[in-house]
């Protein structure tokens, strides 16, 4: 293998590969990225057994051919490389050369028969999703995906495809994000898909530019395709909550407030809650709304929030971090809060209208 690649190009292809590989991987061949020589192009592929992404840029191919390198250093040569064209050569023994300019570096690699085989769309069948839309509804639920890989039924969004369009669902079991837009979609029946965390965040960072998102299922894995570049995932097995009923639910007190004042008392008086719940109370009365965080080792802080509530009064704490999440991708000036007790969940949604139906339901915290 021999190619000629323009340095702006190969960066870009190493760069978005990198959120693939594992930097701890008990398996070498998993750290590298496959190099592939073909046909005017250079092919850059990366996986950890779950998710594989495959991009490509073109290059000019003087001999083609494949190999496998670090990912992680591959990207570090590349980028301190001068502007210019990068030569890339593989030499005996599944080694390499990378030149440009003046600058030649030597790479150990590993061969290209040790890397997995990598899933690939059927061509036919796919929904074609607006860019735009799954973005923002990827910003407004990917948050709320738990963390812990015990739940691993909860580890991923469910998308739900229908014909009135497509939305994102995610929890933690303590708060729940749904996400909504209403698009045409070309399906021939309903369809309902976990998307595991790590996928839904690659895929994000493939539509920063793109128009269009192909999603198709192919055996047991989801596959994504995006500007030309192909983004695969397992699927997960386990039942995602049935969540209709959770963000249909609202309380029979409701308040409006300005979204970055209310931010900005959260995060103001939170810095006094206890580290390990960060809760806060809060206290909705006729008027105002009243913040409140105390810690025995810390002290107290308070808030009070004009309102034109004239409802009865309600106490109810929640996570402060749980509602600085919400508020950082509601998007609107204000926000409407709906809450019913001290026991009973509160649901948060974008006060005006907009493109995106987002509910963002929060579980009480005992006080």
């Amino acid at each position: 293998m021999e190619i000629s690649v323009r340095k702006a190009d190969l960066v870009k292809e190493l760069q978005l590969v990198q959120g693939i590989v594992e930097r701890k991987n008990s398996i070498p061949i998993l750290s590298n990225v496959l190099a592939e020589a073909k046909g005017g192009e250079l092919r850059i592929s990366a996986t950890d057994l779950d998710v594989s992404l495959r991009g490509g840029c073109a290059a000019e191919v003087k001999s083609e051919g494949a190999i496998t390198l670090g990912a992680k250093k591959l990207y570090e040569i590349a980028r301190s490389l001068p502007e210019g064209d990068v030569r890339i050569k593989m030499l005996p023994d599944a080694w390499a050369q990378v030149d440009c300019e003046q600058v030649r570096f030597k790479m150990a690699g590993l061969p290209k028969e040790d890397f997995p085989a990598l899933p690939e769309s059927k061509g036919k069948g796919g929904v074609a999703l607006p860019g735009a839309a799954l973005k923002d509804l990827i910003a407004r639920t990917a948050f709320a995906i738990t963390a812990e890989d015990a739940r691993y039924y909860l580890a991923g969004a469910l998308m739900v495809m229908d014909k009135d369009g497509v939305a994102l669902v995610a929890t933690d079991g303590h708060r729940l994000a749904y996400a909504h837009r209403k698009v045409a979609l070309k399906l021939s029946e309903p369809q309902r898909v976990l998307v595991p965390r790590k996928a839904i965040q690659e895929i994000a960072r493939l539509l920063e530019d793109e128009e269009e998102a192909q999603f198709q299922q192919a055996d047991n894995h989801l596959v994504f395709t995006v500007g030309g570049r192909t983004l695969a995932s397992k699927t997960i097995e386990g039942q995602f909550p049935a969540f209709e009923k959770v963000i249909a639910a609202a309380g029979d007190k409701q308040v409006t407030l300005e979204r970055e004042r209310l931010a900005t008392a959260i995060r103001r008086v939170s810095l006094l809650s206890s580290e390990r719940s960060r809760a806060i109370k809060l206290s909705l009365s006729s008027g105002q709304l009243e913040l409140l965080a105390s810690s025995p080792d810390l002290g107290e802080a308070r808030e009070s929030l004009p309102t034109e509530y004239k409802g009865g009064p309600v106490e109810i704490g929640f996570n402060a971090q749980y509602l600085l999440d919400f508020l950082g991708a509601a998007g609107t000036e204000t926000v409407q809060m709906d809450l019913k007790d001290s026991e009973s969940q509160g649901t948060l949604r974008p006060a005006a209208g907009g493109d995106t139906d987002y509910r963002y339901v929060v579980m009480p915290i005992r006080l």
